[in-house]
């Protein structure tokens, strides 16, 4: 590293072997000191681009896409891997291609976006077996093992990961055997497998300490001391808890203090010392919470909740409970929303399979009547010679030809019948999983109402231990006790609340497709429903005020639809408008700028006789990667208890699969969005 430094304040000159040692010292610093490691490949980025070096430029760009991806950001770490895949296939390299897609696969993973992420790993693992690559044959096995552990393929992610290692072993690189035993150990995490996780997770640690990787040795050091607080091992435990955090503040590794700190304050809590796991897990909250580490964020406030407890500080029990169920519901809708996506992989896997069954059966059905086909020449050409000889060829060919037919058809109701079985079995699977899924949901805000309902006795009891026998009054304690009590209650009417829309919005979904359609106008019910949507809304914010417009084409007539069906979807449509133009409101006056809401719902007659209704707003608008999520289950960008996620998925499927039409939705962040219903003739 010493020298690289020397060689990049030696040699100041702008060419491209500049940009090589300005990646090369970048990569070097990737593992320990990250913001200059990225600082540096922009430096290389920029010089790549005024050179017009492609070799440079995509190098400085993968590795900015790995520095993005380890930071959680996402949509940046796509974008400079695709770049980079692109430049590496512009200048011939194979190996750089290949990188490319291992980091892509690994940026779509942890989103949860496994379809795409197995689409890129294959690719990138066909590219590193063409090359004979050990090394990247190692690292993207291991990663389609971290991806089939995280879709819950456990035997499968076995099987990647020990073809990962073996291949790690077989290319002679550390860090590729390392990379495999640390996917060991997050599998037997997965499993509950504590003491095997361990183990893995101490194979990792040895490699990081030989390769001299601190920042690896670090996080691995972490993983070992959760696993021995898993295992109630504290005494181990307490060591590599005071271990890491002081490897951490030398590090100044801001990412992985939290993480010590946290299992510092678990051990303490476990062994009677909640006045330090107080401390402890304070810290690591407040450092969680700059970061955005969620789930770190709950387990915190799990500890502060339960260390203030023993201590007899109700109060703040009280105020972190709510805090960790906060989180704990946040995640759990991640995790739901995770679900979804393995779902989805699933039904497209599938789906594919199917098509390949039909493939296969249609092939072997062709290569039946071809061969049918085949022995009538035969026979027609052997009966040339007499013309009695091919009459009776040809009357028992039309029987030969009769019965293959016959075969034929009964091959092919056979595949119809199977092809109808499939369908059954992903509706029942689906069913089965979604289900789940809302019992999973349902249970978020029936734990909030049970946790309520104990830390309120809890106070109750605290007041009757200390107000003296017989006394009355209003003590401070007491007004503040049933100040709680309220709180309480309203939060328990508010979950209870949400747990009844959930309801609602999944019997809709039940219920969909059973309604009959009728000759409808489609403008009436527009009207009603922009109506219905700013009244409700201005019921709850009575200073909300907005610009509502229309645009009904005279010409359409009636419309045969369902009409409360229709009617959910439009109320749906511009009760999410009408919220994005308030949200943009105050944000608006928070900012001291002008801005006046706008909603415009149109309605247009096409000239084959289809249906456009489309809900405009001036709104906050969303992003890609929202637009994307926007007709998933259980997805919502709204506050928790504001929404279920369930109002345009199920709007997505009365209009598609309800009606034949499409629902689609064109936004700009911070500018607006259109949702636009096509109904076919």
């Amino acid at each position: 590293m010493a020298r690289l430094r020397s060689e990049l304040q030696a040699h100041s000159q702008a060419d491209t072997a500049q940009v090589n040692r300005l990646n090369a010292l970048a990569l070097e610093l990737r593992n320990t000191v990250a913001d200059e490691s990225a600082a540096l490949f922009q430096e290389a980025l920029r010089l790549s681009e005024q050179l017009d070096y492609c070799a440079g430029a995509a190098e400085a760009q993968l590795g900015l896409g790995f520095y993005h991806r380890h930071r959680g950001e996402y949509d940046q770490a796509e974008s400079y891997s695709k770049q980079a895949r692109a430049g590496f296939a512009r200048v011939g390299d194979r190996q750089g291609q290949t990188r490319s897609l291992y980091n892509l696969a690994s940026v779509f993973s942890e989103q949860g976006m496994y379809d795409k992420s197995l689409t890129a790993n294959l690719r990138g693992l066909a590219l590193a077996e063409a090359q004979h690559d050990r090394k990247w044959m190692a690292f993207l096995n291991t990663r389609l093992g971290i991806t089939s552990t995280l879709l819950g393929e456990y035997s499968q992610a076995q099987q990647y990961l020990t073809q990962g290692l073996k291949y790690a072993q077989e290319s002679g690189d550390l860090l590729s055997v390392g990379n495999a035993y640390a996917g060991f150990g997050d599998l037997y995490r997965t499993q509950g497998l504590w003491a095997q996780a361990q183990r893995s997770y101490e194979a990792e640690a040895t490699i990081s300490q030989q390769e001299n990787n601190q920042a690896g040795l670090l996080f691995e050091e972490i993983n070992i001391g959760e696993m021995a607080e898993r295992q109630k091992h504290y005494v181990q435990a307490f060591a590599y808890a005071k271990r890491s955090v002081k490897r951490a503040y030398d590090l100044q590794a801001l990412g992985e203090l939290p993480r010590a700190q946290l299992l510092l304050s678990r051990v303490f809590l476990h062994t009677g010392q909640p006045d330090s796991a107080l401390v402890y897990a304070r810290r690591s909250l407040l450092a969680s919470q700059r970061s955005g580490a969620k789930s770190q964020s709950r387990d915190a406030s799990e500890v502060l909740a339960l260390a203030s407890a023993k201590l007899g500080r109700y109060a703040d029990a009280y105020r972190y409970e709510q805090l960790f169920g906060f989180y704990k519901d946040s995640l759990n809708s991640s995790d739901l929303q995770r679900r979804a996506a393995v779902l989805q992989y699933r039904a497209e896997l599938d789906k594919k399979q199917a098509e390949i069954r039909l493939l296969t059966k249609n092939t072997q059905l062709i290569r039946k009547q071809n061969r049918a086909q085949q022995w009538f020449l035969i026979g027609a050409l052997m009966s040339l010679g007499a013309v009695a000889g091919l009459s009776i060829v040809l009357w028992r060919n039309n029987g030969q030809k009769r019965r293959a037919y016959a075969l034929l058809k009964q091959q092919q109701d056979e595949l119809h019948a199977a092809q109808g079985q499939l369908v059954q079995a992903e509706k029942w699977a689906f069913v089965g999983e979604l289900s789940a899924g809302i019992a999973h949901e349902l249970q978020n805000p029936l734990n909030f109402m049970k946790n309520f309902a104990e830390v309120s006795v809890a106070m109750l009891n605290e007041d009757g231990a200390k107000r003296p026998t017989g006394r009355l009054g209003t003590s401070e304690m007491e007004k503040q006790i049933m100040a709680g009590l309220k709180q309480n209650l309203q939060q328990i009417s508010q979950h209870g609340q949400r747990a009844s829309s959930i309801i609602s919005d999944m019997l809709a979904h039940a219920r969909l497709g059973t309604g009959q359609r009728v000759p409808t106008d489609l403008n009436a019910l527009a009207e009603e429903s922009l109506t219905l949507a700013y009244r409700g809304l201005c019921a709850d914010d009575k200073t909300f005020q907005a610009k509502l417009g229309r645009d009904f084409d005279p010409e359409l007539g009636v419309v045969e639809v369902v009409p409360q069906d229709m009617g959910r979807v439009l109320l749906n449509l511009c009760t999410n408008a009408l919220y994005a133009v308030r949200q943009r409101q105050q944000q608006a006056l928070a900012e001291g700028v002008s801005y006046v809401p706008a909603v415009t719902v149109s309605t247009f007659l096409n000239f084959d006789l289809s249906v456009e209704i489309r809900v405009l707003d001036n709104g906050t608008g969303m992003s890609d990667a929202v637009k994307e999520r926007a007709f998933q289950s259980f997805f919502t960008t709204k506050p928790f208890g504001e929404g279920t996620g369930l109002g345009l998925s199920l709007s997505h499927d009365i209009v598609t699969k309800g009606h034949g039409g499409t629902l689609t939705v064109e936004s700009r962040e911070g500018e607006g969005t259109e949702f636009v219903i096509t109904l076919p003739a």
